[in-house]
């Protein structure tokens, strides 16, 4: 359990990168009036909660909060840095938006692309600390395809969700996106595991053992990969 703070981080701030992209690429239709800027609201709220508790839950993760300032200081060098900085600067550039939204200031869409930019390379940098880390099992492009797959199927559901009424456009478009992630993910998987499997296996990653772990897990793996399938059709079905 211990390392659910971190599993909540993860998902929630992907989850919320995901729906700022979507209301970043979506801001034309509150211009044309297709879609009110006051409905924008209500999602970018959700993205900023969303973002909070990621954040609030990766502090717990680390024990001592405050030591996370001393990562600052090897930006440079550190994908972990660098996470941290462009988490921060995403956080900040869409909480502005949305007080700049909610008080009805102009600025808030470039804020709100702004902060689209700084959550897809947040993203990126946070694929990055697992890739560069000692287990061999995460060093593969399919922990990027994962983590950005995250972000696209997460933003695309709550999307849909929120507009579900009057945006048939965004509806499909949204089952685009979720059937489109999940096939490059059921795609990545045969690749990623005859690459895992032509691993040396006395490679060291003490005190893990993920080539041990992955063994056992495989049914695990596969229910996995047939609920992803299944909740792609039932979403492309509820959709189109």
């Amino acid at each position: 359990m211990h390392e659910l703070p971190l599993l909540i981080f993860t998902l929630c701030l992907q989850g919320s990168v995901g729906v700022t992209v979507w209301l970043a690429l979506g801001r034309q239709y509150a211009v044309e009036g297709r879609v009110p800027a006051r409905g924008a609201l209500p999602a970018m709220v959700g993205a900023f909660v969303l973002a909070c508790v990621g954040l609030l839950a990766s502090a717990l993760h680390m024990g001592y909060p405050l030591n996370a300032l001393n990562a600052l200081r090897h930006v440079a060098s550190s994908w972990l840095s660098r996470e941290i900085v462009f988490a921060s600067l995403y956080l900040a550039a869409l909480g502005l938006g949305v007080v700049l939204l909610f008080f009805r200031k102009p600025g808030w869409q470039p804020l709100l692309a702004l902060a689209a930019a700084f959550g897809l390379v947040d993203v990126f940098c946070m694929a990055q600390v697992y890739i560069h880390a000692s287990v061999a099992t995460w060093q593969h492009s399919n922990t990027l395809a994962l983590f950005f797959g995250t972000s696209g199927i997460i933003g695309s559901v709550v999307i849909a969700l929120a507009y579900l009424r009057n945006a048939g456009t965004a509806m499909r478009c949204a089952v685009v996106v979720v059937v489109l992630m999940v096939l490059i993910r059921l795609i990545m998987q045969p690749l990623w595991l005859a690459d895992i499997n032509a691993v040396d296996t006395t490679v060291v990653t003490f005190p893990h053992h993920p080539l041990q772990a992955l063994a056992q897990l495989r049914d695990i793996y596969l229910l996995g990969w047939c609920v992803s399938a299944a909740g792609m059709l039932c979403f492309a079905a509820g959709g189109l």
